[in-house]
């Protein structure tokens, strides 16, 4: 699966990675071409009609403000499997880690209808994966345009905090804000993560304390942020048109296997877990973890 040489320049500067391992997160602007976008949004819409066993529906708690997360799109959609093998995104992930290779650990759709928009909650990804470790680059491509006020979000430089949080919402937001509304019987959220974390500072009460970023993105635009790092987004009472994303995590040889308490979320290989030792290189079992890209 791995590509080996850039297919074309990245749009990337010293300037971009430095800011990224600082605040632990950088827009890049048009870092997808045309041909790229297409097959995004083709692949997402396939994603949207057909989903896995593995979806979850989120709604406001009015019935409105609809969000689809599906898990491991590329596995079944040519159009995202292609997208991962022959567009820059890998490499981009390497880049930003500093690492010569790029090894897919997580792949989300995320479908967001017109309407209401339901917060996300601040949280870290890290708590979900099978993966610990510095070497961890989440690749955000929306195929919509997003304005900043329901962008997604980071606090600036909370990657380098050394702290794992639990999986709980912050308490900015009601529980009863948002709510599942259906999920396939091939992964859940529920008993995700460990319930022995610290919480989630209150981001949202005591904003003034904390550096946020977020930026306007527009189609072939990617956001790129570390695994590690407090990301949300805000609600809105309206917005006209849908949002959707590809969300793609990857990984550096050197990030190491976790196995997590409860369950972690779904892996993109085909390989047995079963008989990785914790703590293991990811560079050691591409069954589990797919080499996406490698230096030549």
């Amino acid at each position: 699966m791995a590509t080996t040489a850039a297919l074309r320049p990245l749009p990337v500067s010293d300037k971009d990675i430095a800011a990224y391992r600082r605040d632990g997160a950088v827009l890049i602007k048009n870092l997808l071409s045309r041909d790229e976008l297409a097959l995004l949004e083709a692949g997402i819409e396939q994603g949207r009609e057909k989903p896995s066993a593995m979806y979850s529906r989120y709604q406001g708690s009015t019935g409105s403000g609809e969000t689809i997360i599906d898990q491991l799109p590329s596995k079944r959609s040519p159009m995202l499997h292609r997208l991962l093998e022959e567009s820059p995104v890998a490499e981009l992930a390497a880049r930003m880690m500093g690492t010569a290779s790029a090894q897919l650990v997580l792949d989300q759709i995320f479908y967001k209808e017109a309407g209401e928009v339901v917060p996300t909650p601040w949280h870290q990804d890290t708590p979900f994966l099978n993966v610990r470790g510095n070497d961890l680059a989440r690749i955000w491509l929306p195929c919509d345009p997003s304005p900043r006020d329901v962008a997604i979000q980071v606090v600036r430089g909370s990657h380098l905090w050394n702290v794992i949080y639990s999986t709980s919402a912050t308490t900015s937001v009601e529980p009863s804000t948002v709510v599942k509304a259906d999920e396939g019987d091939g992964f859940t959220y529920d008993g995700v993560g460990g319930d022995d974390l610290p919480p989630v500072p209150d981001i949202d009460a005591f904003s003034d304390s904390f550096d946020i970023l977020s930026w306007d993105t527009e189609p072939g635009d990617a956001v790129v942020f570390h695994g590690n790092i407090l990301h949300g987004a805000r609600g809105l009472t309206g917005h006209p048109h849908r949002r959707r994303a590809l969300a793609v995590l990857f990984g550096g040889p050197q990030l190491r296997y976790h196995i997590p308490a409860g369950h972690g979320m779904p892996l993109p290989g085909d390989g047995e877990a079963g008989s990785v030792p914790e703590g293991a290189p990811i560079c050691e079992h591409p069954e589990l973890f797919p080499v996406t890209w490698r230096e030549n």
